[in-house]
């Protein structure tokens, strides 16, 4: 074979592919690739070729076939093998060899992307993502590396995306399971739907995985505030798998959900069985909720007591929560806290509500997401991965971590962070109104980057009663995080670090935080939102008080009070089981005080 030939070919195919005629580029690499059998990079350009012109299956299975003909494989499996040896350094220089070899080689391209993600470079990940999956586009593994690097680096949007693609790439079960995991994170439920009757149509044969399938529709359901599609949903799940103690969990949270004698006594057994502690955890704390409500105090306390002595919370230290506050108190000070991103009117206004979980924020967010100038979003993963890229910032430009460059930081680095902020999070709201709510509760601890990179933000502290909030969180079972909720001393050492970053947020932030107490809220509504409201700069709207009426999903475990009129059930329920509190009380500093 001719090299001069070759050359030729991929010169008239590439003449063809710049100018986007991709139809004539995929004629000339059909009889290319006959012409060369074993030519690598043609058989990769007549697979991209084949993708522009939407014949997606055909371009899939030639990537497949190109694989086995990639001339650098030894290269990879000698990658393959630095890897599991931890000898990155050697799989990065490797694959730019193999780069140097056949530019945007795929492989090469999916190591040095691994390489980013796994030095927590997500954005060096989806840089060198970007251009490979341009110039092969039906590659799935290098399109669901994409958008985990896109999911890494806070970027919602595309992440879902690229998942999307790559469903469209291999409409198999792993890939929708991908898509709908994403779709359920980002509180995207209407895709999510779609999807899951899509997946659904390959679950036939499995009812472990359509039990699973079922417990997502259920909650997306129960978000969206369609409760009886919701619980015909759950219902199916435990149909299909009445080990599903996520099922079992998911009807008991809805705090009225009235089981049957039949589901009493399924759910009974599941708790005294013998599966795995992670199964009985939230299936106990289920039957702990359905005894509470039937007005069995000392039972229900034990159970819940049973429950959350189940849950495995290796690694958890609650010191780990007062040491980080505390390094957040060392860190901003007021002279890190001076510089500040410019202020841009022409940007929405986000309102974060933060404090601790079921600490009444959801009624918060109910009553202003009523008013016709705030939409309401999510509790959004978005600032976190904020302060993730402000570090990789930090690193990058300044050689060390974020704590030590505040200072160092300046406005337009500030504005950028704030604009990616925007940027975003713009996944979840429409854009229509000037004010928007972020509900994630612990961006209480980010009070001092909201300040320096979005200073026309309003941030609201939603505080409640010590006791009815520890005894709210130690009875809620939290698939992830909130480790602290399982046990009563951790939950009254996380309140005190809480209470202690709050405090010290006001002494160098005189002003900027708005506390609200949730009991008074209860019983002067209107006179406590218009506090609210004048903080933030808006007037009064009746609106505001008939926040039940309200149509929008409702994306946290207080979802079913919420769409109910305002009412005191949620204050001093601790009472009835105080004796049992003691760990509780005792530690609380706001207590030993008072």
């Amino acid at each position: 074979m001719s090299h001069a030939s070759k050359q030729q070919l991929l010169d008239q195919a590439n003449h063809y592919i710049v100018a986007q005629q991709w139809d004539e580029a995929v004629k000339v690499l059909y009889v290319g690739v006959k012409q060369f059998p074993e030519f690598y990079e043609a058989w990769l350009l007549f697979s991209r070729g084949l993708y522009e012109v939407g014949h997606i299956r055909e371009a899939v299975q030639i990537v497949q076939h190109a694989e086995q003909l990639d001339p650098l494989q030894p290269d990879f499996l000698h990658i393959q093998q630095c890897m599991q040896r931890k000898a990155l350094a050697e799989a990065e220089q490797r694959a730019r060899q193999m780069l140097s070899h056949t530019a945007n080689h795929p492989k090469a391209c999916f190591t040095l992307a691994s390489i980013a993600l796994t030095q927590n470079q997500p954005d060096e990940s989806t840089a060198c993502l970007e251009p490979a999956t341009k110039v092969h586009p039906a590659n799935a593994t290098l399109c669901h590396l994409l958008s985990t690097s896109y999911d890494k680096a806070g970027r919602f949007e595309h992440a879902i995306k690229e998942a999307t693609r790559l469903v469209s790439l291999d409409n198999g079960p792993d890939p929708l399971w991908i898509l709908i995991n994403l779709l359920l994170k980002y509180g995207q439920y209407s895709a999510l739907l779609a999807r899951c009757d899509e997946a659904e149509k390959h679950l036939a044969s499995n009812p472990q995985a359509l039990s699973k399938l079922n417990v997502i529709r259920g909650q997306a359901y129960r978000i969206l505030g369609k409760r009886e599609q919701s619980i015909r949903c759950l219902q199916a799940s435990i149909n299909a798998n009445a080990n599903n103690a996520d099922a079992w969990w998911a009807l008991a949270d809805f705090k009225n959900y009235h089981f049957s004698n039949d589901e009493k006594a399924k759910l009974g057994g599941l708790v005294n069985s013998n599966v795995p502690a992670h199964i009985r955890c939230p299936a106990t704390f289920a039957y702990a909720k359905l005894s509470e409500a039937e007005n069995r105090p000392a039972e229900s306390f034990a159970l819940y007591k049973q429950a959350n002595a189940l849950k495995n919370t290796a690694g958890f230290t609650p010191l780990a929560i007062q040491k980080e506050c505390e390094n957040r108190i060392h860190t901003y000070r007021r002279q890190s806290l001076a510089s500040q991103a410019a202020i841009d009117h022409q940007q929405p206004v986000p309102i974060f509500i933060v404090g601790l979980p079921r600490s009444g924020s959801t009624l918060i967010e109910q009553m202003l997401a009523s008013h016709t100038q705030i939409e309401g979003t999510i509790e959004q993963p978005t600032l976190p991965a904020i302060e993730r890229q402000a570090e990789r910032l930090a690193a990058k430009q300044y050689g060390c971590n974020l704590s030590d460059a505040l200072h160092q930081l300046k406005s337009d680095d500030l504005a950028s962070l704030g604009q990616a902020y925007l940027d975003n999070g713009r996944l979840f709201r429409t854009g229509e109104r000037q004010f928007f709510t972020d509900k994630q509760p612990f961006n209480y601890r980010l009070v001092g980057l909201i300040h320096k990179i979005l200073p026309q933000a309003k941030i609201i502290d939603v505080r409640r009663n010590p006791m009815d909030c520890g005894y709210s969180l130690y009875k809620q079972y939290f698939p992830h995080g909130v480790y602290f909720s399982y046990d009563l001393a951790h939950i009254a050492d996380a309140f005190n670090a809480y209470e202690a970053l709050m405090h010290h947020w006001d002494d160098v932030l005189p002003g900027k935080v708005l506390k609200v107490q949730y009991e008074n809220l209860v019983a002067a509504p209107e006179d406590e939102l218009t506090h609210i409201l004048h903080y933030i700069g808006l007037p009064f709207e009746q609106s505001c008080l008939n926040f039940q009426h309200s149509g929008r999903a409702v994306h946290t475990a207080s979802s079913e009070q919420v769409r109910q009129p305002i009412n005191f059930d949620g204050i001093d329920r601790w009472k009835p089981v105080a004796n049992e509190l003691d760990d509780l009380k005792k530690r609380l500093n706001s207590l030993k005080m008072a």
